[in-house]
């Protein structure tokens, strides 16, 4: 399916978050405790993937509630790219689901990596799997200053490495080139299911 947004032809995820995350684009780490709203970025976003797969919907106790079950069960903390992958492999395992995790790094602007990783993009929203995406430390000051040690969801992409993410409930568009040359790097953990 294709969307307009910011004057950029995204291909995105035929099936609305809105109507799954009662009204917000994807779940929202600051619906709930502290800690989660401080660490919780990786849980919110692998509950977003699920969500999506699954076919589920929340109103917003429910949507809080399953948040903080996937912070709880699975990511407690910070999360790394690897921990993420980890508890993808869990989840799925306890679910008697097969999931393959692929994670794909660009390192301070390099190319290689970011080829790599929207053509994995590509993949996954063809295949109607959102795509997490975590932003590195700030190498350099300039695009995007507060997106720093997060995750988000990857729910379309478009030419030139722009993406459309869902961050905390709000549908955004990030360009992965610009984000990358002033990180140390950007990474995705592509899902196969």
């Amino acid at each position: 399916m294709e969307k307009i947004m910011e004057g950029i032809a995204f291909t995105v995820l035929k099936k609305d978050l809105r109507g799954m995350f009662d009204g917000l684009y994807g779940g929202n780490q600051h619906l709930s405790s502290k800690l989660m709203a401080k660490t919780g970025c990786g849980s919110v976003t692998l509950h977003n993937v699920v969500t999506y797969t699954e076919g589920r919907s929340y109103v917003r106790e429910e949507l809080i509630k399953g948040q903080n079950e996937m912070f709880r069960k699975y990511l407690l903390g910070p999360t790394t790219a690897l921990r993420f992958k980890l508890a993808a492999l869990w989840y799925y395992g306890r679910q008697k689901k097969k999931v393959k995790v692929k994670i794909i790094h660009s390192f301070a602007g390099g190319l290689f990596g970011l080829r790599r990783m929207m053509m994995e993009i590509k993949r996954a929203i063809d295949s109607e799997i959102p795509v997490p995406l975590i932003v590195g430390l700030k190498l350099k000051k300039g695009y995007r200053d507060g997106l720093y040690s997060h995750w988000v969801t990857v729910t379309g992409y478009g030419e030139h490495f722009k993406v459309l993410v869902s961050n905390n409930g709000k549908q955004e568009v990030l360009d992965l080139k610009a984000l990358s040359e002033r990180r140390v790097f950007i990474a995705v953990a592509a899902m196969t299911l």
